[in-house]
């Protein structure tokens, strides 16, 4: 029966006055749904027969309430809204448990902000400047020439990429090492022996080997990070700045070059880079640490209007304002997006060339800056990109040329490719970007 707060009362005979048909009639109808209401009923009180009943009424949402405002577009059905919950008097009050501080998982830091764009939008927005856009390409594309300087540079390093002349062993020790009971994976045994990837007289112009011990140790913590699916941070900590600390004190110019975390720092003066996008950075940058004409020329420099302090650089965080950059490095967990990185790599070095490009003389024409390397690392596996000014036939302000796998941490002989690129990146970083900067600021000295 339906739970209604009415009773209905049906008389055991028929009332006075009814006749035995009506009343069987009545207690009939009941009887054949007994889940109905009854469409002909006795009223005890009235001594009546009720021949319907008040339909219930039908509850409908107040669109006022439940619907979102109708603001004149015919193209859009409006939509209901979610519903919330309406706490009354009897309701027990909410209980919210303490602001807990981010943990290291959710936390991010200013160089993965992307702001109300997305990474692809970004890279649109890139291309689509009026000054001097920023376009990436590959290297078999067809819409700018590959300068010089990128494909001097790009053809040293493919060489350490494909494992040449990556090791500086004497051939007892080599020997040695590619021994079954030698410690190496048999793997890594197998391409050690490689007859073209160890020359000692090569390798070591550029610098000595990191012992092979420290190799392998890194290569264990970057694996124990990827099965534990760590943190960007823990990577970053543990595994990439240990890759480049490394590098970077075996080079032969281990006194020149610095590596320094720009995580913390901003574009600055905002200025320098586009209004309409977000001011991302990347994580680490190698940069030369100042000689006598750097120094002396850094006495004369001025800050750039709308900043506080000077700066060789597009920022003037204070680990990195007096140190000229030469490499960016971003760096990535292995399920991060590539996309992501080459946004934020281009939002910077944008606001970088702009800043390079004030540093020029008074007066003189435009500045030839020469192609910088880009360094992406992403989980065990690292990638390098070059940024170049582009031609005037090409009609390109800048372009960014993807990209070349130089190596990984998954294994030894893959962790020494990217250490052998790492010297020759540091190489160049001291033969040729550090004289064109003296060249570049020179002026101020006089």
């Amino acid at each position: 029966m339906h739970n209604t707060t009415t009773s209905y009362t049906f008389a055991s005979h028929a009332p006075p006055g009814m006749s035995i048909e009506i009343w069987i009639d009545a207690v009939c109808a009941v009887q054949q749904d007994i889940c109905a209401p009854p469409l002909e009923y006795w009223d005890v009180n009235n001594e009546n027969i009720v021949h319907s009943l008040p339909k219930p009424s039908v509850k409908r949402r107040r669109a006022s309430a439940t619907m979102q405002p109708y603001e004149g577009d015919t193209e859009v059905t409006p939509r209901p809204l979610k519903r919330r919950y309406l706490q009354t008097d009897t309701d027990p009050p909410e209980q919210f448990s303490p602001r807990q501080p981010p943990s290291d998982a959710s936390s991010e830091l200013e160089s993965h902000h992307s702001g109300r764009l997305s990474p692809t939008k970004q890279l649109a927005a890139l291309e689509d400047r009026d000054e001097a856009p920023i376009h990436f390409c590959d290297f078999g594309s067809t819409k700018a020439a590959i300068p010089d300087d990128v494909q001097e540079l790009r053809a040293k390093i493919q060489l350490l990429a494909d494992g040449v002349g990556i090791l500086g062993y004497q051939v007892d020790e080599l020997a040695s090492l590619t021994a079954p009971d030698g410690g190496l994976d048999v793997g890594d045994r197998c391409r050690f022996s490689y007859p073209w990837a160890n020359d000692l007289d090569k390798r070591g112009k550029l610098g000595r080997m990191v012992p092979l011990a420290d190799v392998r140790s890194l290569t264990v913590t970057a694996i124990a990070c990827e099965d534990r699916r760590s943190h960007e941070n823990t990577w970053n900590e543990k595994v990439h700045l240990a890759v480049i600390q490394a590098a970077l004190a075996s080079s032969t110019y281990a006194t020149s070059l610095e590596v320094l975390s720009v995580k913390s720092a901003s574009i600055d003066p905002p200025n320098l880079a586009d209004a309409a996008l977000p001011k991302r950075v990347v994580d680490y940058a190698i940069v030369l640490l100042p000689d006598h004409v750097i120094s002396r020329a850094w006495k004369k420099l001025q800050p750039l209007e709308g900043a506080g302090i000077k700066s060789w650089n597009h920022t003037t965080a204070n680990d990195v304002r007096a140190t000229p950059i030469a490499a960016n490095i971003e760096t990535k967990a292995p399920n991060k997006s590539w996309t992501d990185g080459k946004a934020q790599l281009g939002i910077w070095t944008v606001a970088l060339y702009k800043r390079i490009c004030l540093l020029q003389e008074p007066g003189q024409g435009k500045l030839k800056i020469p192609a910088m390397p880009l360094l992406v690392a992403q989980g065990h596996d690292w990638h390098i990109l070059f940024i170049s000014q582009a031609s005037s036939s090409d009609n390109h302000g800048t372009v960014i040329w993807q990209k070349m796998d130089i190596g990984s941490t998954r294994n030894c002989f893959d962790a020494y490719k990217l250490l052998a690129v790492l010297h020759l990146i540091a190489d160049w970083a001291c033969s040729t970007w550090q004289p064109w900067f003296r060249t570049l600021v020179a002026w101020m000295d006089q």
